[in-house]
């Protein structure tokens, strides 16, 4: 997709949001109607789906699977898995201990504690997530925006093979930079890439800590990532 294109969806994914900013975001607990498994689905997780409006929920013991056309999402404690997308609004979860995949066309994604394996993607805002615990199981970790900084924090005991690529296009307003504290290798692309509509330039940083065991991946354009350790 061209820069253009992308602009476009992100407008219309922020369009949509703003229209339901208004609203307030339905509320739901554990003991809820909705929190009763639909056929197929995972026993006993939490299955919301809306064409707009925000989403709260508390708690999903069981897991989560909300979706809505517009409006913000925001889960609380969960359990086993999250599956969270948004066409237009921000995703914040407080704490999760299963496998994460959130999604938004524009907007920002906060996790503030994972123990499990996290995929998040935006079309358009910033992404935070806080990896805790400790496990010999493998947690990858997968980081994606079209516009926004990336900050990832681990353990310092955390095992990654780390792969991290930021775009940063000709016509941006400043320059954008990775910090890491794994003494990763980094190396910028000495010429313009037009391959992509809008010329850009890539920094690319890679690196091991402990054995690799969870591969961490980050891409972002015109976005500084930042890889803490603590």
């Amino acid at each position: 997709m061209n820069r253009a294109g992308a602009t476009s969806l992100i407008l219309i994914a922020v369009a949509i949001a703003a229209g339901l900013s208004g609203c307030k975001p339905t509320e739901y607990t554990n003991s809820s109607s909705t929190t009763e498994p639909s056929a197929g689905s995972d026993s006993g997780a939490v299955n919301i789906s809306q064409m707009g409006g925000g989403i709260d929920v508390k708690d999903a013991p069981h897991g989560a699977d909300l979706s809505t056309m517009g409006g913000d999402i925001h889960l609380g404690n969960v359990a086993s898995f999250a599956r969270v997308k948004t066409m237009g609004g921000g995703i914040s979860i407080d704490q999760a201990t299963g496998s994460v995949d959130a999604t938004t066309m524009g907007g920002g994604i906060s996790i503030g504690q994972a123990n499990g394996a996290v995929k998040a993607t935006t079309m358009g805002g910033d992404i935070q997530v806080r990896m805790v615990g400790t496990s010999s199981e493998r947690r990858d970790v997968e980081l994606t925006s079209q516009g926004g900084t990336v900050t990832l924090t681990v353990p310092k005991d955390f095992p990654m093979g780390v792969r991290i690529t930021l775009a940063h296009t000709k016509s941006a307003n400043r320059t954008f930079e990775i910090i890491d504290h794994a003494d990763l290798e980094q190396q910028e692309t000495p010429d313009w890439d037009f391959s992509q509509g809008t010329p850009r330039k890539y920094i690319r940083a890679q690196g091991r800590v402990g054995n690799g065991l969870n591969h961490v991946t980050i891409n972002t354009v015109n976005g500084d990532v930042i890889l803490k350790q603590e």
